[in-house]
């Protein structure tokens, strides 16, 4: 018994220690990758650690997005979605567990509301010569797929641009690190950038993995690179992760166009998280479709790392023989 009861204790102060991760204990924490990147410094973070009870998430780093579209923008924020985005701690909580969730309810009348919200800083990106890496540890909802039709999860970026235009998708870039829909056991990974329809990254289907199996209701770690540790843009390259594995590959070369790359890898982007209810691509949901905890996406914590290095900065004329003519390295 006395073993078990040292064990047990063990166990329990360093799943306590994991959890706070706050002061020091965060330098000492690393990127899921599959071989650690020791360069990699955390510079923005959420742990979702708040003082006890229920919250919204800060301010300080999030906007909440309200209602049905942004000012100016498409109608039913572009992909005929049927709720309305609140700030009520219903739709958006942190709770005492220190976790974020993000929960669809659905009301007397037959009307939908749920819950988004995005960085403040829309200046994440990897510097020349440097990489970024997002990384959230999250769960989608436990309901089975029959009753999460129209259900659509997602932790996602948008390109700078896009803030105060919100007409210029997919020009200003979208990365999207995890989509659920329908509570179906695949994610998706995509690029959306160019011009729509069609153009490099084949809007408005985007360029993806084409899915890869998600366990709903299970925890799982989500991973994004950019990788500008080379000497030309045209080596550059977009990774996905999965619980450490990388899932799929993006490389600057399948774009072919140095100036819509400079939009996907070189601006900064801001991050997303959100449930959504309705929509082109989940369809809309139906008299089974549960609401409230069993649809609900949790996040336990959402992380970005850098590197930085020096690189060196080649002409057109020093790669005159390997470039196109009218292609510019960056």
């Amino acid at each position: 018994m006395l073993p078990f009861i040292a064990f047990l204790f063990l166990h329990i102060s360093y799943t306590q220690a994991s959890r706070c991760l706050e002061g020091p204990l965060l330098g000492n924490i690393v990127p899921l990758l599959p071989s650690v990147e020791h360069r990699y410094q955390l510079t923005w973070h959420d742990e979702f650690n708040y003082r006890s009870g229920y919250h919204l998430p800060t301010s300080k780093e999030w906007i909440a997005d309200i209602g049905y579209s942004y000012p100016g923008g498409a109608p039913a924020w572009g992909n005929n979605e049927t709720q309305k985005y609140t700030m009520s701690p219903a739709n958006i909580q942190v709770t005492p567990s220190g976790t974020l969730t993000l929960t669809p309810r659905l009301s007397l009348n037959g009307s939908w509301t749920s819950g988004r919200i995005e960085t403040q800083r829309s200046d994440f990106a990897a510097t020349p010569g440097g990489k970024l890496f997002i990384e959230g540890r999250l769960r989608t909802g436990c309901a089975h797929p029959y009753k999460q039709q129209g259900i659509w999860a997602a932790f996602w970026a948008l390109g700078a641009d896009f803030r105060g235009n919100h007409t210029n998708w997919p020009a200003a870039s979208e990365w999207d690190f995890v989509e659920v829909v329908n509570g179906l056991p695949k994610v998706y990974n995509t690029v959306h950038c160019g011009i729509a329809p069609g153009g490099p990254c084949n809007e408005t289907n985007g360029l993806g993995n084409g899915g890869t199996r998600w366990s709903i209701c299970e925890w799982h770690t989500v991973g994004f690179e950019v990788d500008r540790d080379v000497d030309v843009w045209y080596k550059e390259k977009l990774k996905w992760y999965l619980d450490g594995e990388q899932v799929f590959e993006l490389p600057a070369s399948r774009i072919n166009s140095s100036a819509t790359w400079a939009a996907i890898a070189h601006k900064g982007h801001f991050l997303l998280l959100n449930v959504a209810v309705g929509g082109y691509w989940p369809g809309q949901p139906n008299a089974t479709t549960a609401d409230g905890k069993d649809v609900q996406m949790e996040v336990d914590y959402v992380r970005i790392w850098n590197t930085y290095g020096p690189r060196a900065h080649h002409t057109a004329t020093d790669q005159s023989k390997n470039v196109d003519p009218g292609v510019l390295i960056i």
